[in-house]
């Protein structure tokens, strides 16, 4: 069924659900949502699977509900019932970088290699979100939908776990990540840069042999200036990698802000 039609199609926007693990052998990412926690919220505000597919867009995203829908968006703090014709607007809530619009019964579509994820990286887009493209629907879910849809505040503080490249920085290489008081500078599907600092990097350790990377990876390039690395991230990388942001704040790293503040604890 056609729920939606793209009016505008806004920054950065894709389709995305929980991605597709598997293939990082193949030279091929994940990807999935960046902030996965977020569409989860909206996912069970509606009462579907947590990973059912949403969209995400860095903000513009206008759409046209061509069928009678139950809907949620970062920028409400409850779902909504929208009717034929109505028009939706799509924008980060404050201090988040990505938005997600989710519908009662997510989005469908013919899955690439298990996944509706588009990948950047990998050139992969199975559901189109260019303007005039119109958005299948999937049948509305059973389950139980809260009411409410919490925001998190834009300060962060985030675990970290020491990497595997300490002995290629200087000896106070964690003691600056954690002291510092980051900002996010940028922030795409690829990665975060953050500024605020320099961690120590002797010039010989700039560059290492290619090695396997995995998101949430606090890379350290010659600038010094920390990358942590996101959902379409490089599966291989030669930067030392100083530190890994712990499960539990990945979600926080990776949707937080332009210009948001971040500080970071050792696990």
């Amino acid at each position: 069924m056609i729920g939606f039609r793209i009016i505008e199609p806004g920054i950065a926007t894709s389709v995305q659900d929980q991605g597709r693990p598997g293939y990082a052998h193949l030279g091929l990412g994940r990807s999935g949502a960046v902030d996965i926690i977020a569409a989860g919220v909206l996912n069970r505000a509606l009462g579907n699977s947590e990973f059912a597919p949403v969209i995400e867009t860095a903000g513009g995203l206008v759409v046209e509900c061509v069928s009678r829908s139950l809907i949620a968006t970062s920028n409400w703090t409850s779902p909504r019932l929208v009717a034929e014709g109505e028009k939706v607007r799509v924008s980060p809530e404050a201090g988040r970088q990505w938005a997600y619009l989710a519908v009662s019964g997510g989005f469908s579509g013919a899955p690439i290699l298990g996944s509706l994820s588009a990948d950047s990286m990998a050139d992969l887009v199975a559901v189109d979100v260019s303007a005039g493209a119109e958005l299948q629907v999937g049948t509305a879910s059973i389950g139980p939908p809260t009411d409410l849809i919490a925001s998190r505040p834009a300060q962060l503080e985030i675990t970290l776990l020491p990497g595997p490249h300490l002995d290629r920085l200087g000896p106070s290489a964690l003691s600056t990540l954690t002291s510092t008081n980051w900002v996010v500078e940028n922030n795409s599907r690829v990665g975060v840069r953050l500024a605020g600092g320099l961690v120590e990097l002797p010039v010989q350790s700039a560059n290492g042999q290619s090695e396997p990377m995995i998101v949430g990876a606090v890379q350290i390039p010659p600038n010094g200036q920390p990358i942590v690395l996101g959902r379409e991230h490089p599966v291989t990388g030669g930067y030392p990698v100083a530190a890994v942001v712990d499960d539990s704040g990945i979600s926080a790293v990776l949707g937080a802000r332009l210009g948001s503040s971040l500080r970071f604890r050792m696990k």
